[in-house]
């Protein structure tokens, strides 16, 4: 086996999926986005999810009861409707109202994560509620990835390209313009792990062992805390 079939088996290995829908994010991250959902919606309600990718997590919130509209700007499914915050055009499906806005690893792809915070709350009734979510750049794992080669962990020359990681929000900043965009009573969680095999895994378990040794604990509400999650009411 050469070394790309090698690496191509790898990839495919790697590939998680959810109801026959591939899973993009890390670890944990949508089965904790669905958590923080049940925990602002107990009686359950209408979900706008922008960003929606191939759809694993759409399908993971219906099957958890709620009513999703999942939209994408190039939607992989007919099922999924095409929006386009930075020039949204509503369409009857999508003009609302929904009880909240869920955007899961999504504005770390955009180029103005400010201006799909206000077009988000623009389609929200006071009340209604956000749940958006990003790498976590200061986790103490990404820290030391930035030290060692400038750039935090799911960023970098090759994530630029591919998946497309090219805005860095640090959780003071996500929060500041989640504030700015018009939402209130913010709240910041970490949630999600790193998906590493073999020796590797072993390797990153030492890492994070040692950077606990030394203080730099990353205190996660769930998983390692790799991605960093806001919920808002919109005010």
């Amino acid at each position: 086996m050469t070394r790309v079939e090698r690496e191509t088996v790898q990839r495919t290995a790697s590939v998680r999926s959810y109801a026959g829908h591939s899973v993009h994010a890390a670890p944990g991250v949508h089965e904790y986005a669905v958590t923080l959902v049940q925990a602002a919606l107990p009686q359950g309600g209408r979900v706008l999810e922008v960003g929606a990718g191939c759809g694993a997590l759409a399908l993971r919130l219906r099957d958890a009861g709620f009513d999703v509209v999942p939209t994408d700007l190039e939607p992989p499914h007919d099922w999924i409707t095409r929006l386009d915050l930075d020039h949204p055009e509503l369409t009857e499906e999508t003009r609302g109202p929904f009880d909240i806005v869920v955007c899961v690893e999504t504005l770390e792809h955009v180029e103005n994560p400010r201006q799909v915070l206000r077009s988000i709350r623009s389609m929200l009734r006071v009340g209604d509620r956000l749940l958006v979510s990003t790498p976590n750049v200061t986790h103490p794992h990404s820290l030391l990835k930035t030290v060692l080669r400038g750039a935090p962990v799911f960023f970098g020359p090759g994530h630029y390209y591919q998946p497309g990681h090219i805005t860095l929000l640090p959780d003071w900043m996500l929060t500041e313009h989640v504030r700015q965009a018009g939402f209130d009573q913010l709240e910041v969680r970490t949630a999600g792990s790193m998906e590493y095999h073999g020796l590797r895994r072993l390797a990153h378990r030492v890492e994070l062992a040692l950077l606990r040794l030394v203080g730099l604990r990353a205190h996660p509400a769930d998983g390692e805390g790799v991605c960093v999650f806001v919920t808002a009411v919109a005010v």
